[in-house]
């Protein structure tokens, strides 16, 4: 068995050295998928041509038959990686993944067994006849060859397919590089077509692996031509393998390149065709966007919004460069929505910790000066009681029942006194921490309620009442509207005329909810008066009322703890004064508010 290098030899063995050629000038842009699959074709073209130059080196048909075998594992890749590389350019990269290529590869391996056993069954050349003029073998192939034929040129022409499409579908930019493609694909077709059909000016010969080598030399031309693959692997390198953020890579000329899977779940385009469309079609409405990209902003806050979700990213844009030339700008997108919401919560509650420390300070500055009062008036009235009762024990033993008579109402009076002045301390302290359950209101009876407190005041001062025949029902807790009721009539009969005449109502608004007011017959109020109404340790008339101007405060602070508010109603013109207090209506429930969490029941009417 001698080894002849011929003709024939020389040219495949040369196609090997350009097919080797083209895998080192395209291996430094492997990072891009397109390219990774050119190198896998060109590596199968020279595996293709190698053996093939093997078998042209060789006269006898034994060996010839040999190299011819082991050429296929090179031409049985070819259609398949020509495939992936034109899905890849088209960027149908959702087609690509490892199931699809595994089942792709499945004819492929079984035609190089079916090679490999041809002698058993003769599917893939059913006679092999040498021709020795010429040194060359001439197949007669069998129906595994054609079945593997039809599958490879199927591929083939998807792969032009592909091509034809980006053509199409692509910008202006880009219909340069598919074009470029596409002629360079027709080169592998033509030559396996003129080895099939025998019209060929070197019959026998097989031009397709040497015609594959021009479609590499093309493409690796048309990388320096056009920068074919410039941009996406030196992107992909510096950003995509290392980021989970969106990712969007846009050209020199303005047309995005690649993105990432972030980016395409960030802009929602699941369903849409981005790649080699320019960003101001893409970005088109978020102008921000645009407008920082033309101005050439390092940086933007931008907001994304699908389906009432908003989303807040921040923008970065990073030029990159190739030989001190600009080729593009990668586009960061960092989600920070979570970071801006917890600023503006925190500013919040800075906002909120600050008018609550306003409001502590005033309320310590009415304090200080309430306290002064309230432990003078208190120290009075405990004095007046420690006296009262050394004397009394000097009356007991006189038995002066007269004078015991009049010192035993005087301990009573200023009792009652520091009494109030605890109770009026205790309700404003404990108010807003109280937790109580909320029921329907039977009005009637607490307003009886409180005027039974006012006995003797009621008496004393000849009072007019004028009450409603019945009462609308309203949501609240007792205890507190009784005192609510108790603080209005007290103030009502103090600051009215003479005698007193008070009328009571209700009123159910539209809104849900009921107005209880109480009417007095006095001067009324003017408006410097009202705004001074219902704050902590406020008295309009010091002579008319006793008192330490908790009243009204702790009313509004019941009242706003069951949900309502207050007011007052005066023209200041001696029509009287209208205070009033607003309740949500009755639902038939109880319910408890408070510190804890609310409870919902059904009560009895």
């Amino acid at each position: 068995m001698t080894c002849h290098i011929a003709t024939n030899s020389i040219i495949h063995f040369l196609t090997v050295l350009a097919a080797l050629a083209t895998i080192f000038l395209l291996w430094r842009f492997r990072k891009s998928s397109e390219v990774k699959y050119l190198i896998y074709l060109e590596f199968f073209v020279a595996i293709w041509a190698c053996t093939y130059a093997l078998e042209f080196s060789y006269p006898d048909l034994e060996t010839k038959i040999l190299w011819s075998k082991m050429s296929y594992f090179g031409i049985a890749f070819l259609a398949v990686f020509y495939f992936l590389f034109t899905t890849a350019f088209s960027r149908k990269k959702n087609i690509i993944n490892k199931k699809t290529i595994a089942l792709l590869l499945i004819i492929p391996v079984i035609t190089i067994a079916l090679v490999l056993t041809n002698e058993k069954h003769l599917l893939i050349w059913q006679e092999v006849k040498l021709d020795p003029e010429k040194n060359m073998a001439h197949y007669s192939h069998g129906i595994g060859f054609w079945f593997f034929w039809v599958y490879s040129t199927t591929l083939l022409i998807l792969g032009l397919y592909n091509l034809l499409s980006s053509n199409s579908n692509f910008s202006a930019y880009y219909k340069n590089q598919a074009s470029t493609l596409l002629v360079a694909s027709l080169f592998p077709v033509t030559g396996n077509l003129m080895y099939l059909t025998n019209v060929n000016p070197y019959p026998g010969f097989d031009w397709t692996p040497v015609s594959f080598v021009l479609t590499g030399i093309i493409v690796a031309l048309g990388i320096f031509r056009f920068r074919m693959f410039d941009i996406v692997p030196l992107a992909r390198t510096k950003l995509f393998e290392i980021i989970n953020d969106g990712v969007v890579i846009i050209n020199n000329e303005g047309f995005i390149e690649d993105c990432n899977s972030p980016a395409y779940s960030i802009f929602n385009w699941q369903d849409k065709s981005i790649i080699h469309e320019h960003y101001g079609k893409i970005f088109k409405q978020y102008e921000k966007l645009t407008s920082a990209l033309s101005d050439n902003l390092a940086s933007i806050q931008l907001e994304v919004s699908h389906e009432n979700k908003r989303n807040l990213y921040h923008v970065k844009v990073s030029p990159f460069y190739r030989n001190k030339k600009l080729s593009g700008n990668i586009l960061l997108f960092h989600d920070i929505t979570s970071i801006v919401e917890a600023e503006e919560m925190l500013i919040n509650t800075n906002k909120k910790l600050l008018e609550e420390i306003e409001k502590r300070e005033k309320l310590i500055e009415d304090l200080d000066s309430f306290a002064h009062t309230v432990a003078h008036d208190l120290r009075n009235s405990l004095s007046s009681i420690f006296s009262a009762s050394e004397i009394m024990e000097e009356l007991i033993k006189q038995n002066d029942k007269n004078l015991l008579s009049e010192l035993s109402i005087l301990i009573n009076q200023s009792a009652k006194k520091s009494i109030q002045i605890t109770h009026e301390l205790l309700l404003l302290a404990t108010t807003n921490k109280t937790e109580v359950e909320i029921y329907p209101l039977d009005m009637a009876r607490i307003f009886n309620e409180s005027k039974g407190q006012l006995t003797d005041l009621i008496k004393s001062s000849n009072v007019v009442f004028t009450e409603p025949a019945k009462w609308p029902l309203a949501s609240g807790y007792a205890p507190w509207i009784e005192e609510v009721w108790s603080n209005y009539l007290s103030n009502a009969i103090k600051y009215g005329g003479v005698p007193p005449k008070i009328e009571v109502g209700a009123d159910v608004l539209i809104n849900g909810k009921v107005k209880f007011w109480i009417k007095d017959n006095g001067k009324g109020l003017t408006n410097q008066q009202q705004n001074l109404l219902f704050k902590n340790f406020v008295r309009l008339d010091t002579k008319k009322a006793d008192g330490y101007g908790l009243g009204l405060s702790i009313v509004k602070k019941i009242i706003e703890k069951l949900g309502g508010s207050v007011g007052v109603e005066s023209t200041g013109n001696g029509d009287g004064s209208k205070f009033f207090f607003i309740l949500p209506a009755s639902q038939q429930k109880s319910y408890t508010i408070g510190m804890l969490n609310p409870k919902t029941e059904l009560i009895a009417n």
